[in-house]
C-alpha cells in the first residue's frame, strides 16, 4: 500500500470511529460548482463567503460559496463548521457586510428620493433627514483607546471599573494580546461571578423569601450560592435549566428547587415565567384565551401545564423528618410551657420542613370552567403536549417535568439556543438581535437585525456545548466590541423592522449594580476579597439535615438560633437614613434593596418581574450622586483606598493622576488639569491635600456614569 493510501485509509478509519470528528470536519462528499465541475471533498471551513474543502490527499482549496450550485451552497450555510479561534472575526465580517449593505440601499433610496419630482418637498425633508439618520449608524466608529477599552471591559464583564493598581497593571503593559488576556482573565474572576449574578438575579427574580409572598423560614442564601458556584463553575446553560426545571427536595439539599419556589403555588405563572425566561416568547395571553399574535392556543397552554401538573410542595419524599418533628412537637410543647417560653417561633422554624419539591400521583391541571372552544371540555383534563419542536415522549424520561426539561433545552428545540444568544448579544452591545427579547417569533427570518448572524451565534453556542463563558469569550474580543460607543441611538421603529447593525455597542448608562459597585472599587483594595463574600450554603445544610426522633427542646431551639442568624441584616442594608459604606459588592446586599436605599434609586429590579431593572434618569438620583452619603464617604473617608494612594504621593500633581485614574480610568489631560488643580486643597505635602471637591466634581460627570 502506497503512503499517500495509507494515509487516506487512516483517515477514514479515524474518521467513521469518531462522531465528534465527523462533525467537525464534515462529510466526504461531492461538489459541483456553477460549470458543471466536481470534486471529492469535505468541508473544513466557511468565512468571508468562502468554504474550505479538504481533498482525500489532504490539500485543501478556498472556494466562493456563490460560485457553488445551489444545494451546495445550502449545504455549506447548514453544516458550516465553527472554528472558535477565528469566530470573533467571522462575526465582524458578518457585522461589516451588513453595514456595508445597509449602506449602500440608504443611498439608493436617497437617490431615488431626490429624484422623484412627484413627491412633497416637505416628506422629501422628512424622510431624508431619517434616511440621514440611519446612514449615521452604517460607519464603524473608531477603535477604542486602551483607557476606554479596559473601563468598559471592567463594567461589563467585572461589573465595576477597576481599581487604580489594576488600571496602573493594565496600561503599563506591552504584551501585545493584553485586551484577549484581561477578557479571559476577566471572565474566570470572582468580579465576574458578582455582575454576572446580578444579571441572572434578575432573569430568575432570585429574591430574599424566595417567592413573592415570602418564605421567613427559608434561606435565600442557599439558592443564591449555588447560582453562584454554577456561574463560576461554567455549568453548561442546557444543564443548568434542567436542573431548576426538574429539581426536587428541600431548599437547603437542592438549592436549585428555589426556581419552582419563587413562583410557589402559582403554577401556571412559572409555566409563562419558564417560557419568557428558556425560550424568550411570551404566553401569558394564552392562558385565558387563543394568542392574537402568536400560532399559540388555550388549549396549547395547558397542555404544557399539564408538565407540571403533579407538582407538589408539601413534603414528598421526605415524609420520614417530618415524622421525626411531629414525634417531638408534644415534648418541645411540655418544655416550652415548663420555660413559659412561645413555641410560635420555633414552629415557623420547623415548617420549612414541610415544604419540599416533588410529584405527586395526581395531574391536577385541568381546563378553565369556562373554556370555550371546540377542542376542549370546561374543566375537561389535558395530557401533557407541546404546541412546536419535537413531540415529547414521557416514558423517556423519570417524570413529566423533567421530560418538560428535556424538551426545552434541547438543541432542537428552535428557540431554546435562540433565546440566550439573543440576550447574552443585548448584555454584550445594548440592544438584541431581536427586540424585545421576549418576543422571539416562530420565523426567524426577517425578524432579526441580522438573520444570518443570530443563526450563526446559535451555532456557536452549540459548538462551546453551551459554556456562556466561552461564548462571551467570543463575542467581547470582536472588533466590533471593541469599538467606540454608537452616540446615535436608533429609533424604535428601525428596531422593529430589523435596521440596526451593530457598527459598535450602544452607548450605555451604568446599572445599579454597576454604580454602586464602581464605588466600592473606589474605596477597598480587593473589591471580591473571601472576607468580602458571603456564603451559607454548607452551615445552612449543617443545621437542617438533623435527626429529629432524638432532638431535645434545647437543641432544637439552638438549631434556630443558628437559623436565625444565617444571611442576616447586612451593615450594608441601605435606607434612606442609613449610613452606608461601600465594602461588599451589590451581590451580596439584600435582594431586592430596601426602597429608598441608593441600589433602588437608581433601578434596581425589584425582582417581581423577568429583568426588570432599568436605567431611566431621576430627580433622586441626581441627589444622591450630589449630596448622598454614599458620595461623602468616598469623598471624606479617611480608610478609602483611592484617597489613601492619592494622598501617599509626593505632590498634588500625583495625587490628581491617581483621581483621575481610579475613577475616569484614564490619565488627566493638561485641560483635565487647568479645572481640577483649583479643587485641590492644601499645601504640598501628600496628607495636607484635601481631594474631596475633585473626587465630588468627577462623580458627577457624565463621562463618569457612562460606559463609552
Amino acid at each position: 500500500m502506497s503512503k499517500t493510501s495509507l494515509i487516506s485509509a487512516l483517515l477514514i478509519l479515524v474518521f467513521l470511529a469518531s462522531t465528534a470528528l465527523a462533525e467537525s470536519v464534515g462529510k466526504l462528499r461531492r461538489w459541483t460548482d456553477l460549470q458543471g465541475r466536481k470534486i471529492e471533498a469535505r468541508m473544513v471551513g466557511y468565512t468571508g463567503g468562502l468554504v474550505t474543502l479538504e481533498l482525500e490527499t489532504g490539500k485543501t482549496v478556498k472556494f466562493p460559496v456563490s460560485k457553488l450550485r445551489e444545494r451546495d451552497r445550502e449545504y455549506a450555510e447548514a453544516h458550516a463548521p465553527i472554528d472558535l479561534r477565528t469566530a470573533s472575526k467571522t462575526i465582524d465580517d458578518m457585522l461589516w457586510a451588513g453595514l456595508k449593505q445597509a449602506n449602500l440601499s440608504i443611498k439608493a433610496k436617497q437617490k431615488e428620493l431626490i429624484a422623484d419630482s412627484e413627491v412633497d418637498p416637505t416628506e422629501r425633508n422628512k424622510q431624508l433627514a431619517k434616511l440621514a439618520h440611519m446612514e449615521k449608524m452604517t460607519h464603524p466608529t473608531q477603535r477604542l483607546t486602551d483607557e476606554k477599552f479596559m473601563r468598559r471591559v471592567y463594567l461589563d464583564i467585572g461589573g465595576r471599573i477597576p481599581t487604580y493598581r489594576e488600571a496602573q497593571t493594565f496600561l503599563r503593559s506591552r504584551n501585545p494580546n493584553k485586551r484577549n488576556d484581561l477578557i479571559d482573565e476577566l471572565i474566570e474572576s470572582e468580579a465576574f461571578v458578582s455582575h454576572f449574578f446580578n444579571y441572572m438575579g434578575d432573569l430568575l427574580r432570585i429574591r430574599d423569601g424566595i417567592s413573592m409572598e415570602g418564605f421567613n423560614n427559608l434561606k435565600s442564601g442557599a439558592y443564591v450560592d449555588w447560582i453562584k458556584d454554577q456561574i463560576r463553575h461554567d455549568r453548561p446553560w442546557n444543564e443548568l435549566v434542567t436542573e431548576l426545571l426538574a429539581a426536587n427536595g428541600y431548599l437547603w439539599n437542592n438549592p436549585a428547587t428555589g426556581y419552582l419556589l419563587t413562583d410557589y403555588g402559582m403554577e401556571l405563572c412559572n409555566l409563562s415565567n419558564t417560557f419568557t425566561t428558556f425560550a424568550g416568547t411570551e404566553i401569558t395571553c394564552a392562558q385565558c384565551h387563543d394568542h392574537p399574535f402568536e400560532d399559540v392556543y388555550q388549549i396549547d397552554f395547558f397542555r404544557m401545564a399539564a408538565f407540571f401538573g403533579k407538582l407538589e410542595y408539601q413534603a414528598g419524599p421526605e415524609l420520614k423528618t417530618i415524622r421525626g418533628i411531629n414525634s417531638r412537637k408534644q415534648d418541645f410543647a411540655a418544655a416550652a410551657k415548663k420555660a413559659g417560653q412561645d413555641l410560635n417561633p420555633l414552629n415557623t422554624f420547623l415548617s420549612a420542613y414541610n415544604l419540599s419539591v416533588g410529584d405527586g400521583d395526581t395531574n391536577t391541571v385541568k381546563l378553565p370552567f369556562d373554556y370555550r372552544y371546540d377542542n376542549g371540555e370546561p374543566n375537561g383534563k389535558v395530557n401533557p403536549g407541546v404546541y412546536f419542536g419535537d413531540p415529547v415522549n414521557l416514558e423517556d424520561s423519570g417524570s413529566a417535568r423533567e421530560a418538560f426539561a428535556k424538551w426545552m433545552t434541547s438543541e432542537s428545540n428552535p428557540r431554546f439556543t435562540i433565546n440566550i444568544v439573543n440576550r447574552l448579544w443585548k448584555q454584550v452591545f445594548g440592544i438584541a438581535q431581536i427586540e424585545p427579547v421576549d418576543n422571539i417569533p416562530g420565523h426567524l427570518d426577517g425578524q432579526a437585525q441580522n438573520y444570518e448572524l443570530l443563526k450563526y451565534l446559535e451555532k456557536v453556542m452549540k459548538e462551546v456545548d453551551y459554556s456562556l463563558k466561552d461564548f462571551l469569550k467570543v463575542l467581547y474580543k470582536t472588533g466590533t466590541y471593541q469599538r467606540e460607543a454608537c452616540y446615535t441611538s436608533p429609533t424604535l421603529s428601525m428596531i422593529d423592522r430589523g435596521e440596526f447593525h451593530f457598527p459598535a455597542p450602544i452607548l450605555r448608562r451604568m446599572s445599579a449594580e454597576q454604580l454602586w459597585d464602581s464605588f466600592v472599587a473606589m474605596s477597598v483594595d480587593a473589591p471580591e476579597a473571601p472576607e468580602r463574600r458571603s456564603r451559607i450554603l454548607e452551615e445552612y445544610q449543617e443545621i437542617m439535615n438533623v435527626d429529629w426522633y432524638s432532638m431535645t427542646y434545647t437543641e432544637a431551639l439552638e438549631r434556630k438560633a443558628k437559623h436565625d442568624k444565617l444571611g442576616g441584616p447586612s451593615m450594608m442594608t441601605t435606607g434612606r437614613n442609613r449610613k452606608v459604606s461601600p465594602t461588599i459588592r451589590a451581590s451580596e446586599l439584600p435582594l431586592p434593596n430596601r426602597v429608598g436605599s441608593f441600589l433602588y434609586s437608581f433601578g434596581q429590579s425589584d425582582k417581581k418581574f423577568i429583568e426588570n431593572s432599568n436605567k431611566d434618569g431621576t430627580i433622586p438620583q441626581v441627589m444622591e450622586l450630589l449630596n448622598g452619603s454614599l458620595t461623602n464617604q468616598v469623598m471624606n473617608s479617611e480608610s478609602n483606598e483611592m484617597v489613601g494612594i492619592a494622598k501617599s504621593k509626593n505632590s498634588a500633581d500625583d495625587g490628581l493622576d491617581v483621581i483621575f485614574l481610579s475613577i475616569l480610568s484614564r490619565r488627566a489631560t493638561p485641560l483635565d488639569r487647568s479645572y481640577a488643580e483649583p479643587l485641590i486643597q492644601g499645601g504640598d505635602k501628600g496628607a495636607a491635600i484635601d481631594y474631596s471637591d475633585l473626587i465630588w466634581a468627577l462623580l458627577n460627570t457624565r463621562e463618569f456614569m457612562f460606559i463609552q
